[in-house]
């Protein structure tokens, strides 16, 4: 579950035949379906069980019109920048006794249709109102339904998750934080034992090591950076996470690693993209360095890397360069903030790093 961002409720699943005559045909079959079909009673009391909502999922026709009044009457003292940020309503758990339950519809198309998706969440959400007496709220809303139409297929879900999961462990976040979603599916492609030793050299806000020590507590784990804020910012967020959270930050560089001889078992990190961070002219350099200084002090044999990476020409050009050393077991293509990255799993041979000899590009004097 840890690699999952946002968790949604399936409440129906139908298929539609639509005619394609009109648009208010076509329209139609949803309004009926909502009035004759949907029941998301059940899928309710689970939603409710999940996220603690304590207000009215069935209201009285009287509660309705009382909350609506009130609503009016608040929104006329209400500026529309009282609500800047909230890109996902209201905490339901933040909801109390007598509140009726405020909702909204969006609506997720794919496929030739007549209509828009906005007129199919504005028809069912129009239909649901009449039919439990909620309030339509876009902005502090308790509970979203999200229908996903693909084709004639019709999906309606109800979503758990006030806010996305991946943002959980970080207080501090830098211009790279990478989600704990995808730090954690970086740490499983490692697949840490208990008592392993993990590394994560550029640590930046620390994103990787604190995933790692919440997860894999019987493991050790170190995170460095070579840039001062950035270890100021790893900092702040373990000592803002959980108490458990046991990570050793060092200031180092990457080149330089103050570790022995094939001494730790498992690295695992973000390395700089050239976009946001760096530049791929000095990728070139660096990621040769790093990967040299990884072949030493990672375990004869038994010793693997994950490293998540952008610049996929120069860390093929670094891995041609250190080839003897690492064997490539799985390649993995990611989006990371609409960049199509790189996951690449390495396991060190059983290559000696003091009888390896780098290998040079012909044309380099």
């Amino acid at each position: 579950m840890r690699s999952i961002d946002n968790i949604l409720l399936v409440a129906d699943v139908r298929k539609f035949s639509f005619p394609g005559t009109s648009k208010e045909a076509d329209l139609k079959l949803f309004k009926d379906a909502v009035n004759n079909d949907i029941r998301l009673e059940k899928c309710l009391n689970a939603w409710k069980h999940v996220t603690g909502f304590q207000g009215k999922l069935h209201p009285t026709t009287d509660e309705y019109n009382v909350a609506e009044k009130d609503r009016k009457l608040s929104n006329a003292v209400v500026t529309p920048t009282d609500y800047k940020g909230r890109k996902r309503g209201q905490d339901p758990s933040d909801a109390k006794e007598d509140e009726v339950l405020r909702y909204r519809v969006t609506c997720e198309r794919s496929g030739k249709h007549t209509f828009e998706s906005a007129e199919v969440a504005r028809i069912i959400g129009g239909e649901l109102q009449d039919k439990y007496l909620w309030l339509v709220d876009l902005t502090t809303y308790h509970l979203e339904i999200i229908c996903k139409l693909i084709g004639n297929e019709l999906v309606t879900n109800l979503r758990v998750t006030h806010e996305s999961k991946h943002r959980r462990n970080i207080m501090c976040f830098g211009p790279t934080t990478l989600r704990a979603t995808v730090c954690y599916n970086l740490l499983r492609l490692a697949n840490p034992n208990p008592g392993d030793i993990i590394v994560d050299p550029m640590c930046g806000g620390g994103s990787i090591p604190i995933e790692a020590a919440l997860v894999y507590s019987q493991s050790y784990v170190i995170g460095g950076d070579n840039h001062p804020k950035a270890i100021a910012r790893a900092k702040s967020n373990i000592d803002g996470s959980a108490a458990r959270c046991k990570v050793d930050l060092v200031h180092w560089s990457v080149s330089q690693l103050p570790f022995k001889d094939s001494y730790v078992d498992i690295v695992v990190t973000d390395m700089p993209f050239g976009r946001r961070s760096g530049r791929m002219t000095d990728n070139r350099v660096l990621y040769k360095q790093f990967l040299l200084e990884l072949g030493r002090f990672l375990k004869l044999s038994k010793g693997r890397a994950v490293l998540l990476t952008y610049d996929r020409r120069s860390f093929n050009m670094a891995l041609k360069t250190t080839g003897d050393l690492f064997r490539v077991t799985k390649m993995l293509g990611v989006n990371i903030g609409g960049l199509q990255a790189a996951v690449y799993v390495l396991k060190r041979t059983d290559v000696l790093y003091e009888q390896f000899k780098p290998r040079t590009n012909k044309h380099t004097k």
